[in-house]
């Protein structure tokens, strides 16, 4: 369900940060492929299709060598790749990223960090890194240790102790001119070998959060530099308007062919925007996918309705309850169980879903647990295949019950719910159609 699948990322992608972030240094080569892979190496590429947004997406599989595995060193994974244009000049970014002292402040979580050893290009650096909630069994409190690679135009890390004992990343900055620079990450964790216990049992319960863990947590980091060098702006929306990403028909074929070739939805995290309401206006962060299928439009509409969503999530979706408005409206009462394998967490969320034609849905919050739910679905016809198109956001208003309004204690909790959401929800569709 979409309300379910913007939930379970939150906590989720502060967790996953830590690991990208005791003993002596360990000689490394870095093979984190290059954001610009993708992209025929050319930064203004990427830089023209993320302008004002935060855009995610993943890089084909690839071989990795891990120096800290001691058994099967060598294994294929899949990194995810985010990019974002910062206005601030490529010398003064990488002063800030490798002073690792000062990621205290940067990023919300850590509340210390000590360079341990150094040589050369090479940093060891301990975090500690503490996630408080006003559930104290959620709390995280563990210390990270991570090994940095400065490069001519990178920064390497290699996770060496943290919960997640297998993690490495790449930030990359490319000068698009005179204070204006274009950043990328680039990260892959095994989130199948996890040491910590709260993690470890959220993600042996809910085993779907782990496909959209990736994405929470690079737009958690490049949001976190964004917020230190862009000034916040809003767009103001018209009632029944949602944002959407300005894109020419060459960079949706691009986008298209980059999600055929990963398997992996292409996303923009889009800034704030005013959504109006009854009772006035509400800043709401969107975040726009595009997931492709080979499949036909025709072979993905029934996605676009709510009564297949418990198809996608058995173990959540309890029962979904449907009242017909009218030939094109439907609302939608979901009851749900979240198991943490710590506690079981009921909700019940109420929908509205409008189909101003057979390719698309549009819905929104009526009630419930969530008062703040708004997007759209559509399938878009390809040359070959299709292009499922999702555009959501969601937010946790202050009267919700108390096991959701704990959750606006985390950062970020009004954007990282809907991209990780997106994601999940579009490669379970992808799981459901093999």
């Amino acid at each position: 369900m979409r309300s379910f699948a913007h939930g379970c990322g939150l906590l989720l992608s502060l967790f996953i940060y830590t690991s990208i972030a005791h003993s002596q240094l360990i000689e490394w080569n870095d093979t984190i492929p290059s954001s610009l892979t993708v992209f025929q190496q050319d930064p203004q590429q990427l830089a023209s299709l993320a302008l004002d947004n935060i855009v995610i997406f993943a890089q084909p599989s690839t071989q990795i060598t891990l120096p800290t595995k001691k058994d099967h060193p060598k294994q294929n994974v899949q990194f995810v790749s985010a990019a974002v244009v910062l206005p601030v000049s490529t010398q003064d970014l990488a002063k800030v990223l490798t002073d690792y002292s000062h990621y205290v402040g940067l990023f919300p979580t850590i509340k210390s960090a000590k360079v341990e050893e150094a040589s050369a290009n090479v940093s060891r650096v301990k975090y500690k890194v503490q996630i408080p909630t006003p559930i104290p069994v959620l709390n995280f409190n563990e210390n990270v240790t991570m090994q940095h690679q400065l490069g001519k135009n990178s920064l390497a890390s290699l996770m060496i102790d943290s919960p997640v004992p297998y993690s490495m990343g790449k930030f990359e900055w490319f000068s698009l001119g005179p204070q204006k620079t274009l950043l990328t990450l680039t990260q892959w964790s095994d989130l199948n070998q996890i040491k910590g216990f709260v993690l470890g049992k959220i993600l042996s319960t809910i085993p779907d959060v782990k496909l959209g863990a990736p994405v929470a947590s690079n737009v958690f980091i490049l949001e976190s530099l964004q917020q230190k060098w862009k000034k916040p702006q809003i767009k103001v929306l018209n009632i029944h308007q949602l944002p959407s990403p300005q894109l020419s028909p060459a960079q949706v074929q691009k986008i298209s062919q980059i999600s055929r070739n990963t398997g992996y939805p292409v996303s923009f995290i889009q800034p704030i925007c005013s959504v109006p309401y009854p009772h006035g206006t509400e800043p709401m962060r969107f975040t726009t996918s595009y997931q492709y299928y080979p499949q036909t439009p025709q072979q993905l509409q029934k996605w676009l309705h709510p009564d297949s969503f418990q198809t996608l999530f058995p173990r959540q979706i309890k029962k979904v309850e449907l009242s017909s408005m009218s030939t094109h409206v439907e609302d939608a009462s979901f009851r749900v169980t979240v198991g943490l394998g710590i506690i079981n967490i009921p909700f019940n969320f109420k929908m509205r879903f409008e189909q101003p034609d057979v390719g698309q849905s549009d819905f929104t919050a009526t009630g419930g647990d969530l008062r703040f739910v708004k997007g759209s679905m559509q399938t878009l016809a390809q040359p070959s295949g299709s292009l499922f198109k999702m555009t959501s956001a969601a937010k946790i208003d202050a009267k919700a019950p108390f096991l959701l309004r704990a959750m606006r204690s985390l950062p970020y909790h009004d954007i990282l719910p809907a991209a990780s959401g997106n994601t999940i929800f579009s490669l379970k569709i992808k799981e459901k159609m093999k």
